[in-house]
């Protein structure tokens, strides 16, 4: 074989971008410490323009790639500006010059955020980079640290409290994780919605960085190098005083300031007597056995003094994999609150509620607030499938006053399975119809945030009150147990013939859980209703149902549904 023939020479460049690749890894380290919400920009620009293969001679020219909008591209064209002018001082006594795109950038200017106009430079700082122009010489100025409680930051602390209390320096990463969670917000095992992101993918970073060193290849062992001894043990001392977000809720001195604190974000639930009392038409439906008792109530009545109770937050196994998985992200955000008193069990309705536990004979009574929390993508699932509806309905019969509809959001919301707008629409109606409080949180962290606070608030509510409660359905004043909230609450409990007639019209189309009522509060059962059809000509029954009342609104069944139903129950046409 000759040599013309030989295999053929592929020339690739290794960085086409330095000076731009460099501008952004310095904006992104900035943006990383500081939180700020251009970090995900910026991180998306940097990793289009590593890929990219050709050189870019402009900020402007980077707007094909992904993650550069206009201000990005700006930023750029302003730093490559003071570049060239900076570079001309330097060149002067080169007749060659110096090519910008295939140079790495002088020592110029710490790093310029995209909001501050760039500063001018002093002329020994040119000089210095005149000095060493190649990037392998360059020292970092600023020492690299991780951002409180980031991924980094747990890391760090993990090891360190291994290095501390073992005479051993490295960890498995399992091992890393089950020590490292505690210091991070962020989940070292779930990605964040809609990206492969986790805590553990800020480990890269630092073994680049020099404060990790990673050993082995199939069992990979983590420790720390002497520069991350010193990094861990500065950010220690940075952050011991740092106040957490238990510290935050649970330990403020005074009642005031704690009451102000929890005002801003827990929904206050108040009684409004004005409006139409649904839960009256529930529990008619739901029980026929109540209200005929009340002489011997006194005698079955549990009586809780102030200060001999406990309020704990109960949280459904079902939220958190049955407490059976290593570093659950539910069970994970709730351990970062000591103070918090909180208890997981399998919940037959709602997700979280709350309950009153004598200290020594540890009965407990339910407090009439339940939690459903959904995220997003769940929401519109659940709309698709038609659970939506039914849980909503076995929410408004399980007879507690307050029902608190949670929502997190899921990333961006692309990804939801219906388009935003009919999940917003879904909300506002169960808001207005069915009267519940929606409240929207941004992720786990905030749900568990919000609970928290919830919790403090209602320790504060009852602390002074005495409760009282029978192992019946709660009414006024008076609370039911928690097992028989757990057992009235039973998803496939025998039903009555009025709750079964009412599951069987909500599956026509156009009934919703407010008419079902209004229909079965006149008509009990199908057979009331077929006979009431007996009555009528065919065009009175079409119309026998349109002008019942239902809702808070008290608007008409309409004409639509009372045909359907007329269709549906008359046998006439059918041999």
């Amino acid at each position: 074989m000759s040599l013309v023939e030989g295999k053929r020479i592929t020339f690739k460049r290794a960085r086409p971008n330095p000076l731009f690749q460099d501008w952004l890894e310095e904006l992104f380290e900035q943006a990383h410490k500081k939180k700020s919400k251009f970090e995900s920009i910026l991180k998306e620009a940097l990793d289009s323009i590593s890929k990219y293969p050709l050189p870019l001679q402009s900020g402007a020219e980077c707007a094909i790639l992904k993650g550069f909008d206009k201000r990005l591209c700006l930023f750029l064209d302003k730093r490559l500006e003071e570049y060239k002018i900076l570079n001309k001082v330097t060149s002067n006594s080169s007749p060659n010059g110096i090519n910008i795109f295939n140079s790495p950038p002088p020592k110029i200017c710490a790093v310029t955020s995209l909001s501050s106009p760039i500063e001018e430079n002093k002329s020994s700082e040119v000089h210095s980079s005149a000095v060493n122009p190649n990037p392998k010489h360059r020292k970092n100025k600023i020492k690299y640290k991780p951002a409180f409680r980031s991924g980094g930051y747990a890391i760090l602390m993990g090891l360190l409290d291994h290095t501390t209390c073992s005479s051993t320096q490295s960890l498995q990463k399992e091992e890393l994780i089950n020590i490292a969670q505690k210091y991070c917000e962020e989940s070292f095992t779930r990605p964040k919605p809609e990206t492969f992101y986790t805590a553990w993918s800020n480990m890269s970073r630092l073994i680049s960085k020099g404060l990790v060193k990673k050993t082995g290849s199939r069992k990979s062992q983590y420790s720390l190098t002497d520069l991350g001894i010193t990094v861990a043990n500065e950010l220690f001392l940075d952050t011991q005083n740092m106040p957490t977000v238990n510290d935050i809720i649970f330990n403020d001195k005074s009642y005031g300031t704690a009451s102000e604190n929890v005002e801003n974000e827990v929904i206050v639930l108040e009684d409004n007597s004005s409006k139409t009392d649904i839960f009256e038409n529930i529990s008619l439906i739901k029980n026929n056995f109540i209200d005929e008792q009340s002489a011997d109530l006194d005698q079955q009545l549990m009586v809780m003094d102030a200060g001999t109770f406990d309020i704990i937050l109960l949280i459904d196994k079902n939220e958190t994999s049955g407490c059976s998985k290593k570093n659950d992200p539910t069970v994970a955000q709730f351990n970062k609150f000591p103070d918090l008193k909180h208890e997981y069990r399998s919940l037959k309705v709602g997700d979280f509620t709350w309950v009153a536990r004598h200290k020594t004979s540890n009965e407990e009574l339910v407090l009439p607030y339940v939690v459903e929390r959904k995220r997003m993508d769940d929401l519109g699932a659940s709309i698709k499938d038609g659970r939506f509806h039914e849980q909503k309905f076995r929410l408004r019969k399980c007879g507690l006053k307050h029902v608190i509809y949670m929502v997190e959001s899921y990333g961006k919301n692309k990804y939801v399975g219906l388009p935003v707008q009919t999940l917003m629409q879904g909300l506002a109606n169960t808001r207005v119809q069915d009267d519940f409080k929606v409240h929207v949180t941004d992720s786990l962290t905030h749900s568990a945030r919000f609970l928290a606070m919830m919790t403090l608030r209602l320790t504060f509510e009852f602390k002074n009150k005495i409760l009282k409660g029978h192992n019946k359905e709660s009414c006024n004043d008076i609370l039911m147990t928690f097992e028989f909230f757990n057992k009235s609450s039973i998803k496939n409990k025998p039903l009555s013939v009025t709750d079964t007639f009412i599951k069987l019209i909500l599956q026509l189309k156009g009934v919703s859980v407010e008419k079902a009522l209004a229909i079965t509060n006149v008509y009990k059962t199908p057979i009331a209703l077929i006979k009431a059809y007996e009555l009528c000509t065919e065009k009175e029954g079409e119309i026998l149902l349109a002008n019942l009342k239902c809702g808070l609104t008290s608007r008409n069944v309409g004409p639509s549904v009372s045909k359907t139903m007329y269709q549906f129950f008359k046998f006439k046409n059918i041999n």
